[in-house]
């Protein structure tokens, strides 16, 4: 099946330019720069969302990767979730976050469920080959052993829900730690003298910092402050979106209200069309391993984001097919 696309292209390296690709057999077979041509409508490469637990509404805002997300909870609960994955080329694998968390904080995660690292338990879940992450607290006991195993599994150890200080969040990036899930949220925060593990996570390049750039979750200067300090290169946009209600009766936010094109437009106002590209497709395909997406260049896959001149989502497409269309008046 061959498609070509025209409008305002957007590629993380080679920023925003009028142009024209050639889609073919679900890959970009070609790039035309167009100068002069039409800037509308914008063309992004598709985004990819390392944390989402409700993946549903995903599609409809230019999402064609995700890591599944189940949360903390009782026994056997990851279990079956393993084993019902969905059944969707744009499901990445799972984000397995918890139940190996500081109680001290907890945030929105279901404190009774919270145990010790389990070693045993951990193994079972990445011996299906079906666990791409998964965030724990790098201080409790067992968590660096922790870390080598997932690490080993070929999975990516987060850290996140933790009350750490800088020394040993920076060791635990040392053991092969190299995401930081919702960064700023349910972790301990920046001192004078004691930079926590926010210090650590915008000190240390090694390790990407998952941003819920969802307009709650953090103030806006703490989102400017966060870009400025790692650079897009180092962030990628996360949802947590969950089903409503997002806030729970004592107030703490229970996950994220907006994915994909969202969160994008909320960036690129502030930083620019490709800089927001680089963290909502580039810097988490790049993390995962998947090294034909978050790009717009030939031999690249055709998992696109298709966006109107108000980066509203007009329609997106996975290997080139169309997964989701908006329906015109």
């Amino acid at each position: 099946m061959t498609r070509t696309l025209e409008g305002l292209l957007v590629d993380p390296v080679d920023g925003a330019r009028a142009g024209a690709l050639l889609l073919e057999n679900g890959l970009i077979a070609g790039v035309e720069a167009r100068p002069g041509g039409p800037e509308e409508p914008v063309i992004m490469p598709g985004f990819v969302d390392l944390q989402i637990y409700d993946w549903e509404p995903a599609r409809a805002q230019g999402v064609t990767g995700y890591l599944a997300t189940v949360g903390t909870s009782a026994p056997g609960v990851v279990e079956r979730f393993l084993e019902t994955l969905p059944d969707d080329p744009s499901c990445l694998g799972a984000h397995v976050e918890g139940p190996y968390l500081n109680p001290d904080a907890a945030g929105a995660q279901a404190a009774e469920h919270i145990r010790p690292v389990d070693a045993r338990e951990l193994g079972g879940w990445l011996s299906t080959g079906r666990v791409r992450m998964v965030t724990l607290a790098p201080e409790l006991h067992g968590a660096f052993a922790a870390i080598e195993q997932i690490a080993l599994a070929g999975g990516i150890p987060a850290l996140g829900h933790t009350a750490t200080n800088h020394r040993t969040a920076w060791l635990a990036i040392d053991e092969g730690a190299r995401f930081a899930t919702h960064v700023w949220n349910a972790m301990s925060g920046f001192r004078a003298r004691a930079p926590g593990a926010i210090g650590a996570f915008l000190e240390d390049e090694r390790i990407t910092l998952g941003l819920n750039a969802d307009g709650r979750h953090l103030h806006p200067a703490t989102e400017e402050l966060t870009v400025r300090a790692a650079g897009p290169r180092r962030i990628a946009l996360t949802s947590d979106l969950v089903r409503p209600p997002q806030e729970l009766p004592n107030g703490k936010l229970l996950g994220g209200d907006r994915c994909g094109a969202a969160l994008v437009r909320r960036m690129a106002a502030r930083f620019g069309l490709a800089e927001s590209a680089t963290m909502a497709s580039l810097v988490p395909a790049e993390l995962l391993g998947l090294t034909d997406r978050g790009r717009l260049v030939p031999g690249f896959r055709a998992d696109l984001a298709i966006l109107d001149g108000s980066l509203e989502p007009l329609e997106t497409l996975v290997a080139g097919t169309s997964v989701w269309r908006r329906d015109e008046p």
